[in-house]
């Protein structure tokens, strides 16, 4: 499937924190922010089978259904 190329702006510090977290799953910075988008609680796109970091909100909205 084709890509296409986006550029997002963000602090360094944000940056930084994608570096250290990609690097502890052993991804490439485009698969870990791909995940991210999958995952966050509004995304239009499926939830990916994997999921990486919750806090204790999200799991207690997909116990309650939540797709």
């Amino acid at each position: 499937m084709p890509h296409a190329n986006v550029t997002v702006g963000m602090e360094p510090s944000m940056l930084a924190k994608i570096e250290e977290e990609k690097d502890k799953h052993d991804m490439s910075r485009a698969e870990y922010i791909r995940h991210c988008v999958r995952q966050a609680q509004d995304s239009p796109f499926k939830i990916p089978e994997t999921t990486l970091c919750t806090d204790e909100q999200a799991s207690e909205e997909r116990k309650k259904g939540a797709t």
